[in-house]
């Protein structure tokens, strides 16, 4: 799971492939119609740009969502070596799938491979969540576990400017009816 695919790395890849360098199978899981690549994506590239028709493969008997379970935490150990970019695609991929984003950050950390607490960053920065917030009939609770009285809500809501408010409704999904109500 990279941010992009590295053009230099692919020509690197390319040249030792032609030098008769010998590099790990590429991963693949197979559900009995599609073949899904999971580890190895600069490899293929590297082959494909050599004109070379085979490639070792480890073949794996899965899905596509087992291929991008791999995948997620797969360059970890061996190797172009993840970028910051590159580990936030991974977690961002699993937080865009309604099933494993319910998983906890500490699953999610695990199974990307990357620690919990950029976990929860890159999910508060995609859903707008305030950790540890619990909703009590509406209210916003503060630190002393009181509710936050409406009013200041309302003053907080007049400090924003109504086009930045009107942007995060919409990303939300909400109508101006809800936001009303």
């Amino acid at each position: 799971m990279r941010a992009d695919m590295r053009q230099e790395t692919i020509l690197d890849y390319a040249d030792d492939m032609l030098d008769g360098a010998a590099f790990p199978p590429i991963i693949v899981y197979y559900d009995t119609v599609n073949y899904w690549l999971a580890d190895g994506f600069h490899r293929v590239a590297a082959a494909q740009k050599i004109d070379r028709e085979t490639i070792d493969a480890e073949i794996r008997e899965g899905t596509a969502r087992d291929a991008i379970l791999h995948g997620i935490g797969s360059n970890t150990t061996h190797g172009l070596r993840r970028t910051q970019a590159d580990k936030r695609c991974a977690v961002a991929r699993l937080l865009s799938d309604p099933e494993w984003a319910k998983w906890s950050d500490r699953k999610i950390a695990r199974i990307a491979r990357v620690d919990h607490k950029t976990v929860g960053k890159v999910r508060r920065e995609l859903t707008g969540e305030i950790p540890g917030a619990k909703s009590m009939s509406g209210e916003i609770p503060n630190t002393s576990g009181k509710p936050i009285g409406k009013s200041l809500i309302t003053d907080i809501l007049r400090s924003v400017a109504d086009d930045l408010l009107i942007t995060e409704c919409r990303r939300r999904g909400l109508t101006m009816e809800a936001a009303d109500a």
